[in-house]
Protein backbone atom coordinates (compact mmCIF):
# COMPACT_ATOMS: atom_id res chain seq x y z
CA UNK A 1 0.00 0.00 0.00
CA UNK A 2 2.87 2.32 0.88
CA UNK A 3 4.47 1.73 -2.57
CA UNK A 4 1.15 2.49 -4.28
CA UNK A 5 0.84 5.80 -2.40
CA UNK A 6 4.43 6.68 -3.30
CA UNK A 7 3.75 5.97 -6.98
CA UNK A 8 0.58 8.08 -6.99
CA UNK A 9 2.46 10.92 -5.29
CA UNK A 10 5.33 10.70 -7.84
CA UNK A 11 2.92 10.78 -10.79
CA UNK A 12 1.12 13.77 -9.28
CA UNK A 13 4.39 15.67 -8.86
CA UNK A 14 5.49 14.90 -12.44
CA UNK A 15 2.12 15.98 -13.82
CA UNK A 16 2.30 19.20 -11.85
CA UNK A 17 5.83 19.93 -13.05
CA UNK A 18 5.03 19.29 -16.70
CA UNK A 19 1.69 21.10 -16.77
CA UNK A 20 2.15 23.92 -19.26
CA UNK A 21 5.66 22.66 -20.06
CA UNK A 22 5.37 23.38 -23.81
CA UNK A 23 4.13 26.92 -23.20
CA UNK A 24 6.84 27.65 -20.61
CA UNK A 25 9.59 26.37 -22.90
CA UNK A 26 8.56 28.34 -25.96
CA UNK A 27 10.66 31.43 -26.56
CA UNK A 28 8.28 34.08 -27.83
CA UNK A 29 11.27 36.08 -29.06
CA UNK A 30 12.20 33.30 -31.51
CA UNK A 31 9.17 32.69 -33.77
CA UNK A 32 8.91 29.32 -35.51
CA UNK A 33 8.01 30.97 -38.83
CA UNK A 34 9.18 34.16 -40.49
CA UNK A 35 7.28 36.24 -43.02
CA UNK A 36 8.58 36.51 -46.58
CA UNK A 37 9.30 40.23 -46.31
CA UNK A 38 11.86 39.44 -43.60
CA UNK A 39 13.40 36.44 -45.37
CA UNK A 40 13.73 38.03 -48.80
CA UNK A 41 16.33 40.72 -47.93
CA UNK A 42 18.64 38.12 -46.41
CA UNK A 43 18.28 35.82 -49.42
CA UNK A 44 19.02 38.58 -51.93
CA UNK A 45 22.00 39.89 -49.95
CA UNK A 46 23.49 36.40 -49.60
CA UNK A 47 22.95 35.60 -53.28
CA UNK A 48 24.67 38.86 -54.21
CA UNK A 49 27.61 37.87 -52.01
CA UNK A 50 27.61 34.45 -53.65
CA UNK A 51 27.76 36.00 -57.12
CA UNK A 52 30.65 38.29 -56.16
CA UNK A 53 32.59 35.50 -54.44
CA UNK A 54 32.15 33.12 -57.37
CA UNK A 55 33.26 35.87 -59.77
CA UNK A 56 36.49 36.66 -57.96
CA UNK A 57 37.35 33.20 -56.61
CA UNK A 58 36.23 30.97 -59.47
CA UNK A 59 34.28 32.20 -62.50
CA UNK A 60 36.68 34.91 -63.68
CA UNK A 61 39.57 32.42 -63.55
CA UNK A 62 37.84 29.44 -65.13
CA UNK A 63 36.51 31.64 -67.94
CA UNK A 64 40.08 33.03 -68.23
CA UNK A 65 39.30 36.68 -67.65
CA UNK A 66 41.87 36.50 -64.83
CA UNK A 67 44.67 34.27 -63.57
CA UNK A 68 46.40 33.89 -60.22
CA UNK A 69 50.08 34.26 -59.45
CA UNK A 70 49.70 32.35 -56.14
CA UNK A 71 47.44 29.50 -55.00
CA UNK A 72 46.67 28.70 -58.63
CA UNK A 73 45.28 25.19 -58.25
CA UNK A 74 42.11 26.32 -60.03
CA UNK A 75 44.07 27.75 -62.99
CA UNK A 76 46.02 24.52 -63.58
CA UNK A 77 42.97 22.32 -62.92
CA UNK A 78 44.27 20.60 -59.83
CA UNK A 79 40.65 20.28 -58.67
CA UNK A 80 39.26 18.24 -55.78
CA UNK A 81 35.78 17.70 -54.35
CA UNK A 82 34.04 21.04 -53.94
CA UNK A 83 31.05 22.46 -52.08
CA UNK A 84 31.48 25.78 -53.90
CA UNK A 85 27.93 25.77 -55.29
CA UNK A 86 26.49 23.26 -52.83
CA UNK A 87 26.18 26.09 -50.30
CA UNK A 88 23.20 27.33 -52.32
CA UNK A 89 21.11 24.73 -50.53
CA UNK A 90 21.27 27.02 -47.48
CA UNK A 91 19.66 29.82 -49.48
CA UNK A 92 17.17 27.42 -51.04
CA UNK A 93 15.85 26.52 -47.59
CA UNK A 94 14.81 30.16 -47.08
CA UNK A 95 13.52 30.40 -50.65
CA UNK A 96 11.25 27.40 -50.06
CA UNK A 97 9.88 29.18 -47.00
CA UNK A 98 9.18 32.28 -49.08
CA UNK A 99 7.25 30.14 -51.56
CA UNK A 100 5.36 28.42 -48.72
CA UNK A 101 4.53 31.77 -47.14
CA UNK A 102 3.15 33.02 -50.43
CA UNK A 103 0.96 29.94 -50.73
CA UNK A 104 -0.27 30.00 -47.15
CA UNK A 105 -0.99 33.73 -47.12
CA UNK A 106 -2.39 33.80 -50.68
CA UNK A 107 0.28 36.31 -51.70
CA UNK A 108 1.10 35.22 -55.23
CA UNK A 109 3.92 37.69 -55.72
CA UNK A 110 6.04 36.26 -52.93
CA UNK A 111 5.37 32.82 -54.33
CA UNK A 112 6.41 33.97 -57.81
CA UNK A 113 9.59 35.66 -56.56
CA UNK A 114 10.46 32.49 -54.66
CA UNK A 115 9.96 30.41 -57.80
CA UNK A 116 12.23 32.68 -59.84
CA UNK A 117 14.96 32.57 -57.21
CA UNK A 118 14.57 28.81 -56.88
CA UNK A 119 15.07 28.40 -60.63
CA UNK A 120 18.06 30.74 -60.52
CA UNK A 121 19.78 28.82 -57.69
CA UNK A 122 19.05 25.31 -58.92
CA UNK A 123 20.17 26.17 -62.45
CA UNK A 124 23.61 27.10 -61.09
CA UNK A 125 23.76 24.00 -58.91
CA UNK A 126 22.91 21.58 -61.67
CA UNK A 127 25.01 23.39 -64.28
CA UNK A 128 28.02 23.08 -61.98
CA UNK A 129 27.59 19.44 -60.92
CA UNK A 130 25.05 17.77 -63.22
CA UNK A 131 22.59 15.58 -61.30
CA UNK A 132 21.91 16.98 -57.82
CA UNK A 133 19.30 16.52 -55.06
CA UNK A 134 16.13 18.36 -56.05
CA UNK A 135 12.78 16.76 -55.22
CA UNK A 136 14.06 15.47 -51.86
CA UNK A 137 16.41 18.37 -51.07
CA UNK A 138 15.97 20.41 -47.86
CA UNK A 139 13.36 18.00 -46.48
CA UNK A 140 14.98 17.02 -43.21
CA UNK A 141 11.86 18.06 -41.32
CA UNK A 142 9.99 15.42 -43.32
CA UNK A 143 12.53 12.81 -42.30
CA UNK A 144 14.59 12.85 -45.52
CA UNK A 145 18.19 13.33 -44.45
CA UNK A 146 19.77 11.43 -47.34
CA UNK A 147 18.16 12.90 -50.47
CA UNK A 148 18.36 11.12 -53.78
CA UNK A 149 19.82 12.92 -56.79
CA UNK A 150 17.57 13.94 -59.68
CA UNK A 151 18.59 13.74 -63.34
CA UNK A 152 19.55 17.15 -64.70
CA UNK A 153 17.08 16.78 -67.56
CA UNK A 154 14.21 16.35 -65.07
CA UNK A 155 15.47 19.28 -63.00
CA UNK A 156 15.49 21.54 -66.05
CA UNK A 157 11.97 20.49 -66.96
CA UNK A 158 10.84 21.51 -63.49
CA UNK A 159 12.74 24.82 -63.51
CA UNK A 160 11.22 25.85 -66.82
CA UNK A 161 7.78 24.97 -65.47
CA UNK A 162 8.45 27.08 -62.37
CA UNK A 163 9.38 30.10 -64.49
CA UNK A 164 6.33 29.61 -66.71
CA UNK A 165 4.05 29.46 -63.67
CA UNK A 166 5.72 32.45 -62.02
CA UNK A 167 5.16 34.54 -65.13
CA UNK A 168 1.51 33.58 -65.17
CA UNK A 169 0.67 34.39 -61.55
CA UNK A 170 2.54 37.66 -61.02
CA UNK A 171 0.33 40.61 -60.15
CA UNK A 172 2.26 43.62 -61.44
CA UNK A 173 -0.12 46.05 -59.71
CA UNK A 174 0.81 44.86 -56.21
CA UNK A 175 4.34 45.57 -54.90
CA UNK A 176 6.05 43.47 -52.25
CA UNK A 177 8.06 44.43 -49.17
CA UNK A 178 11.64 43.48 -48.36
CA UNK A 179 12.79 43.56 -51.96
CA UNK A 180 16.37 44.82 -52.16
CA UNK A 181 16.65 44.01 -55.87
CA UNK A 182 13.71 45.82 -57.46
CA UNK A 183 12.16 47.72 -54.55
CA UNK A 184 8.97 45.70 -54.87
CA UNK A 185 8.41 46.33 -58.60
CA UNK A 186 6.79 43.12 -59.81
CA UNK A 187 6.98 43.99 -63.51
CA UNK A 188 10.75 43.99 -63.19
CA UNK A 189 10.62 40.64 -61.40
CA UNK A 190 8.50 39.33 -64.26
CA UNK A 191 11.10 40.57 -66.75
CA UNK A 192 13.86 38.87 -64.76
CA UNK A 193 11.95 35.60 -64.63
CA UNK A 194 11.31 35.57 -68.38
CA UNK A 195 14.87 36.61 -69.24
CA UNK A 196 16.13 33.79 -67.00
CA UNK A 197 13.69 31.50 -68.82
CA UNK A 198 15.41 32.41 -72.10
CA UNK A 199 18.85 31.71 -70.57
CA UNK A 200 17.77 28.25 -69.43
CA UNK A 201 16.10 27.45 -72.74
CA UNK A 202 19.29 28.33 -74.60
CA UNK A 203 21.30 26.21 -72.18
CA UNK A 204 19.42 23.17 -73.49
CA UNK A 205 19.68 24.14 -77.17
CA UNK A 206 21.96 21.19 -78.05
CA UNK A 207 19.61 18.59 -76.57
CA UNK A 208 16.14 20.13 -77.02
CA UNK A 209 14.27 21.82 -79.84
CA UNK A 210 13.72 25.21 -78.24
CA UNK A 211 12.86 27.28 -81.32
CA UNK A 212 9.08 27.11 -81.06
CA UNK A 213 8.97 28.14 -77.41
CA UNK A 214 11.59 30.83 -77.84
CA UNK A 215 9.80 32.35 -80.83
CA UNK A 216 6.51 32.26 -78.92
CA UNK A 217 8.05 34.22 -76.07
CA UNK A 218 9.81 36.76 -78.29
CA UNK A 219 6.63 37.36 -80.28
CA UNK A 220 4.47 37.99 -77.18
CA UNK A 221 6.09 40.81 -75.16
CA UNK A 222 2.84 41.57 -73.35
CA UNK A 223 2.62 37.98 -72.11
CA UNK A 224 6.36 37.45 -71.70
CA UNK A 225 7.99 40.80 -70.91
CA UNK A 226 11.79 40.68 -70.98
CA UNK A 227 14.45 43.12 -69.81
CA UNK A 228 13.98 46.31 -71.82
CA UNK A 229 17.06 48.23 -70.68
CA UNK A 230 19.89 48.25 -68.17
CA UNK A 231 17.48 49.65 -65.58
CA UNK A 232 15.88 46.20 -65.55
CA UNK A 233 19.16 44.35 -64.89
CA UNK A 234 18.95 41.81 -62.07
CA UNK A 235 21.90 43.38 -60.26
CA UNK A 236 22.19 43.85 -56.51
CA UNK A 237 23.64 47.28 -55.74
CA UNK A 238 25.34 47.44 -52.37
CA UNK A 239 24.79 50.66 -50.46
CA UNK A 240 28.51 50.92 -49.71
CA UNK A 241 27.85 51.34 -46.00
CA UNK A 242 28.83 48.49 -43.69
CA UNK A 243 27.58 45.79 -43.58
CA UNK A 244 25.96 46.26 -47.01
CA UNK A 245 29.29 46.04 -48.84
CA UNK A 246 30.49 43.36 -51.22
CA UNK A 247 32.80 40.67 -49.81
CA UNK A 248 35.63 42.01 -52.00
CA UNK A 249 35.27 45.73 -51.21
CA UNK A 250 37.30 47.85 -48.82
CA UNK A 251 35.79 47.68 -45.37
CA UNK A 252 34.78 44.07 -45.71
CA UNK A 253 37.13 42.26 -48.08
CA UNK A 254 40.91 41.93 -47.95
CA UNK A 255 43.21 43.77 -50.35
CA UNK A 256 45.52 40.78 -50.74
CA UNK A 257 42.73 38.52 -51.97
CA UNK A 258 41.42 41.27 -54.23
CA UNK A 259 44.67 41.85 -56.10
CA UNK A 260 45.44 38.13 -56.41
CA UNK A 261 43.68 37.83 -59.77
CA UNK A 262 45.50 39.38 -62.75
CA UNK A 263 43.88 40.00 -66.17
CA UNK A 264 44.86 37.45 -68.80
CA UNK A 265 46.32 37.89 -72.25
CA UNK A 266 42.89 36.96 -73.66
CA UNK A 267 41.17 39.73 -71.75
CA UNK A 268 43.78 42.45 -72.24
CA UNK A 269 44.58 41.69 -75.87
CA UNK A 270 40.94 41.62 -76.98
CA UNK A 271 40.25 44.96 -75.27
CA UNK A 272 43.41 46.51 -76.76
CA UNK A 273 42.69 45.13 -80.23
CA UNK A 274 39.34 46.92 -80.21
CA UNK A 275 40.64 50.03 -78.45
CA UNK A 276 37.82 49.26 -76.02
CA UNK A 277 37.38 52.02 -73.40
CA UNK A 278 35.93 49.55 -70.90
CA UNK A 279 39.54 48.64 -70.19
CA UNK A 280 39.93 51.83 -68.12
CA UNK A 281 37.03 50.84 -65.87
CA UNK A 282 38.01 47.20 -65.55
CA UNK A 283 41.82 47.17 -65.44
CA UNK A 284 44.72 49.08 -63.94
CA UNK A 285 47.95 49.97 -65.73
CA UNK A 286 51.34 48.44 -65.03
CA UNK A 287 54.48 50.56 -64.76
CA UNK A 288 57.20 49.59 -67.21
CA UNK A 289 60.92 49.77 -66.52
CA UNK A 290 61.22 53.00 -68.51
CA UNK A 291 58.63 54.66 -66.27
CA UNK A 292 55.78 54.61 -68.79
CA UNK A 293 52.53 52.74 -68.28
CA UNK A 294 50.64 50.21 -70.37
CA UNK A 295 48.40 47.17 -70.14
CA UNK A 296 49.77 43.65 -70.25
CA UNK A 297 48.02 40.37 -69.51
CA UNK A 298 49.33 37.10 -68.12
CA UNK A 299 49.03 33.83 -70.01
CA UNK A 300 46.47 31.74 -68.07
CA UNK A 301 47.16 28.26 -66.76
CA UNK A 302 50.89 28.50 -66.19
CA UNK A 303 52.86 26.71 -63.50
CA UNK A 304 53.71 29.01 -60.61
CA UNK A 305 57.39 29.12 -61.47
CA UNK A 306 56.65 30.37 -64.98
CA UNK A 307 54.27 33.21 -64.19
CA UNK A 308 56.61 35.89 -62.93
CA UNK A 309 55.91 38.74 -60.54
CA UNK A 310 52.50 40.45 -60.43
CA UNK A 311 53.99 43.92 -61.01
CA UNK A 312 54.93 42.75 -64.50
CA UNK A 313 51.26 42.69 -65.45
CA UNK A 314 48.12 44.79 -65.27
CA UNK A 315 45.76 44.39 -62.33
CA UNK A 316 42.08 44.83 -61.76
CA UNK A 317 41.30 48.51 -61.45
CA UNK A 318 41.82 49.45 -57.80
CA UNK A 319 38.50 51.27 -57.60
CA UNK A 320 36.80 47.88 -57.44
CA UNK A 321 38.40 47.47 -54.04
CA UNK A 322 38.60 51.08 -52.87
CA UNK A 323 35.12 52.22 -53.91
CA UNK A 324 32.74 50.37 -51.55
CA UNK A 325 29.82 50.77 -53.94
CA UNK A 326 31.44 49.74 -57.23
CA UNK A 327 31.27 45.97 -56.94
CA UNK A 328 27.76 44.63 -57.55
CA UNK A 329 26.10 41.24 -57.31
CA UNK A 330 25.26 40.42 -60.93
CA UNK A 331 22.49 37.84 -61.44
CA UNK A 332 21.58 38.56 -65.08
CA UNK A 333 21.70 41.57 -67.38
CA UNK A 334 19.96 43.10 -70.38
CA UNK A 335 23.24 42.74 -72.25
CA UNK A 336 23.39 38.97 -71.69
CA UNK A 337 19.78 38.55 -72.79
CA UNK A 338 20.46 40.26 -76.10
CA UNK A 339 23.54 38.16 -76.81
CA UNK A 340 21.48 35.03 -76.17
CA UNK A 341 18.83 36.22 -78.61
CA UNK A 342 21.51 37.22 -81.13
CA UNK A 343 22.82 33.65 -81.08
CA UNK A 344 19.30 32.25 -81.36
CA UNK A 345 18.59 34.47 -84.38
CA UNK A 346 21.91 33.63 -86.02
CA UNK A 347 21.21 29.91 -85.59
CA UNK A 348 17.72 30.24 -87.08
CA UNK A 349 15.84 29.52 -83.86
CA UNK A 350 13.93 32.79 -84.08
CA UNK A 351 13.07 34.93 -87.10
CA UNK A 352 14.40 38.25 -85.81
CA UNK A 353 17.71 39.78 -86.96
CA UNK A 354 20.83 38.74 -85.07
CA UNK A 355 22.52 42.05 -85.84
CA UNK A 356 19.92 44.03 -83.91
CA UNK A 357 20.27 41.91 -80.79
CA UNK A 358 24.07 41.88 -81.05
CA UNK A 359 24.34 45.66 -81.26
CA UNK A 360 21.90 46.14 -78.40
CA UNK A 361 23.91 43.67 -76.31
CA UNK A 362 27.14 45.59 -76.87
CA UNK A 363 25.50 48.94 -76.19
CA UNK A 364 23.95 47.58 -73.00
CA UNK A 365 27.30 46.34 -71.70
CA UNK A 366 28.87 49.77 -72.15
CA UNK A 367 25.85 51.38 -70.46
CA UNK A 368 25.96 48.88 -67.59
CA UNK A 369 29.51 49.94 -66.77
CA UNK A 370 28.90 53.64 -67.38
CA UNK A 371 31.30 53.81 -70.33
CA UNK A 372 30.68 55.88 -73.48
CA UNK A 373 30.89 53.64 -76.54
CA UNK A 374 32.98 54.97 -79.44
CA UNK A 375 30.82 56.07 -82.36
CA UNK A 376 32.46 53.66 -84.80
CA UNK A 377 32.60 50.67 -82.44
CA UNK A 378 29.67 48.85 -84.06
CA UNK A 379 30.33 50.04 -87.61
CA UNK A 380 34.10 49.51 -87.81
CA UNK A 381 35.77 48.06 -84.72
CA UNK A 382 33.36 45.25 -83.83
CA UNK A 383 30.89 45.39 -86.71
CA UNK A 384 28.65 42.39 -87.15
CA UNK A 385 28.16 40.46 -90.36
CA UNK A 386 25.79 37.55 -90.86
CA UNK A 387 27.18 34.25 -89.64
CA UNK A 388 29.71 35.74 -87.23
CA UNK A 389 28.94 33.67 -84.13
CA UNK A 390 32.51 34.08 -82.94
CA UNK A 391 32.05 37.85 -82.65
CA UNK A 392 28.80 37.38 -80.73
CA UNK A 393 30.51 35.12 -78.23
CA UNK A 394 33.60 37.29 -77.87
CA UNK A 395 31.53 40.32 -76.98
CA UNK A 396 29.27 38.22 -74.76
CA UNK A 397 32.34 36.89 -72.93
CA UNK A 398 33.48 40.44 -72.26
CA UNK A 399 30.01 41.44 -71.12
CA UNK A 400 29.90 38.51 -68.66
CA UNK A 401 32.93 39.75 -66.73
CA UNK A 402 32.25 39.57 -62.99
CA UNK A 403 29.01 37.62 -63.59
CA UNK A 404 29.69 34.66 -61.33
CA UNK A 405 30.40 31.49 -63.33
CA UNK A 406 28.09 32.34 -66.23
CA UNK A 407 30.92 32.74 -68.76
CA UNK A 408 32.19 29.24 -67.88
CA UNK A 409 28.71 27.75 -68.16
CA UNK A 410 28.28 29.40 -71.56
CA UNK A 411 31.68 28.18 -72.76
CA UNK A 412 30.77 24.62 -71.72
CA UNK A 413 27.73 24.78 -73.98
CA UNK A 414 29.32 26.46 -76.98
CA UNK A 415 33.09 26.00 -76.82
CA UNK A 416 33.33 29.74 -77.45
CA UNK A 417 35.30 31.93 -77.27
CA UNK A 418 37.67 29.39 -78.81
CA UNK A 419 40.71 30.98 -77.15
CA UNK A 420 39.66 29.43 -73.83
CA UNK A 421 42.06 26.49 -73.73
CA UNK A 422 44.01 24.62 -71.06
CA UNK A 423 47.20 26.48 -70.18
CA UNK A 424 50.74 25.06 -70.43
CA UNK A 425 50.91 24.15 -66.75
CA UNK A 426 47.60 22.31 -66.59
CA UNK A 427 47.27 18.97 -64.78
CA UNK A 428 44.18 17.77 -66.62
CA UNK A 429 45.45 16.33 -69.88
CA UNK A 430 45.08 19.64 -71.73
CA UNK A 431 41.33 19.69 -71.07
CA UNK A 432 39.39 22.57 -69.53
CA UNK A 433 37.16 21.10 -66.77
CA UNK A 434 33.44 20.96 -67.48
CA UNK A 435 32.02 20.27 -64.01
CA UNK A 436 32.72 20.33 -60.30
CA UNK A 437 33.18 17.15 -58.30
CA UNK A 438 30.53 16.50 -55.64
CA UNK A 439 31.37 17.66 -52.10
CA UNK A 440 33.36 15.14 -50.10
CA UNK A 441 30.78 15.29 -47.32
CA UNK A 442 28.21 13.76 -49.68
CA UNK A 443 30.43 10.71 -50.03
CA UNK A 444 30.21 10.06 -46.29
CA UNK A 445 26.76 11.25 -45.18
CA UNK A 446 24.82 10.42 -48.38
CA UNK A 447 26.99 7.64 -49.71
CA UNK A 448 24.42 5.43 -51.46
CA UNK A 449 22.78 8.29 -53.35
CA UNK A 450 26.15 9.84 -54.16
CA UNK A 451 27.40 6.55 -55.61
CA UNK A 452 24.26 6.08 -57.69
CA UNK A 453 24.49 9.65 -59.04
CA UNK A 454 28.18 9.32 -59.89
CA UNK A 455 27.49 6.13 -61.82
CA UNK A 456 24.51 7.67 -63.59
CA UNK A 457 26.45 10.67 -64.94
CA UNK A 458 29.46 8.61 -65.98
CA UNK A 459 31.76 9.24 -63.05
CA UNK A 460 32.33 11.98 -60.48
CA UNK A 461 35.04 13.61 -62.54
CA UNK A 462 35.84 17.16 -63.66
CA UNK A 463 35.76 16.02 -67.30
CA UNK A 464 32.31 14.39 -67.16
CA UNK A 465 29.92 16.43 -69.27
CA UNK A 466 26.54 17.45 -67.89
CA UNK A 467 23.34 16.50 -69.70
CA UNK A 468 23.05 19.61 -71.90
CA UNK A 469 26.77 19.77 -72.78
CA UNK A 470 26.87 18.11 -76.22
CA UNK A 471 29.15 20.42 -78.20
Amino acid sequence: MKKILQTVLLVSVVMACTSGFEELNTNTNEPESVSADLLLPTVLYELADFSVTQSYDFGDMIAQHTARYEFNELDIYNWVSSDRFWVLYNNLQDIEEIIAYGEQQSQVNYRAVGMILKAYCYSMLTDAYGDVPYTEANRAESGIISPRYDAQERIYESLLELLEEANGIIDTSTPIEGDLLYDGNMLQWQKFGNSLHVRLLMRTAEVNDIGTKLQQMVDAPDTYPFFQGVEDDAVYTYSGAFPDISPRSSGRGRAYEYFLGMPTTHFVDLLLKNDDPRIAVWLGLRKKEDGTFDHKGVLPGQSLGDIGRPESFSSKDSTFFNDPGKIKGIFMTYSELNFILAEAAERGMISQQAKDFYETGVQASFAQWGVKMPEDFLTVTASYTDGDLDLIHEQKWLALYHSGAEAWFDWKRTGKPSFIQAGPGNLNGDEVPVRLMYPSLEQSVNSANYTAAAQQIGGDDINTRVWWDRR
